[in-house]
């Protein structure tokens, strides 16, 4: 035999162990990650990628929505909200609004006596096109929906903040506003606490 074919017989032979050896490698790994021999691993890999993630859904807070995305008015729990509550958060505002009697406006206006107030400048402060736009007066029902989400009244509006999302803190605002609201106009029937039945 010559060395020439024994070379020939020798890289034949390496060949056919690199199959082997890859072949095998490739059956021991799919049947330890998946749990299939190699014919069953094309449809294994479809089927099991990944681990499963197992996402136990919240249940909504008191006074949220249950699903929808929808703005779920604050304007029952404004009588039992607290104006001091609503001070607190209201600082969250402070960089940009005041709302005592005289205040300064700032990059907003300042917001004494909004409720009931024409949705136009106010207290001297040039409001923008956007918010001008949408026209009436600062009812409590667009109050609450503004606070929610500024840019979804006022899409170009240059308010910057993204709003407050939980009915409870917008109620506690609203009733902070209320106090800052000389004469503030009454809170709609539908957000008056249901009265007590009467006793037998």
């Amino acid at each position: 035999m010559t060395n020439t074919t024994l070379n020939v017989y020798t890289a034949v032979a390496a060949v056919w162990v690199a199959f082997l050896a890859i072949l095998g490698v490739n059956l021991v790994v799919n049947t330890v990650m998946y749990g299939h021999p190699i014919e069953e691993a094309e449809e294994a890999h479809a089927i099991k990628m990944g681990f499963p993630i197992e996402v136990i859904a919240e249940a909504p807070a008191e006074g949220e929505a249950a699903g929808g995305g929808g703005l779920v008015s604050s304007l029952p729990l404004v009588a039992a909200a607290s104006a001091d509550e609503g001070a607190a958060i209201f600082k969250k505002c402070g960089s940009c609004h005041t709302s005592e009697a005289g205040g300064a406006n700032k990059t907003g206006p300042n917001l004494h006596n909004i409720i009931g107030a024409e949705i136009a400048n106010h207290n001297g402060h040039k409001t923008t096109d956007s918010l001008n736009a949408i026209g009436g007066t600062w009812t409590y029902e667009k109050l609450d929906d503004y606070i929610e989400n500024p840019k979804r009244l006022a899409p170009k509006g240059s308010m910057s903040f993204a709003g407050l999302k939980k009915p409870a803190d917008r109620a506690a605002v609203i009733k902070f506003l209320m106090s800052n609201t000389e004469n503030a106009p009454p809170l709609p029937a539908a957000a008056e606490p249901a009265a007590a039945p009467a006793a037998n």
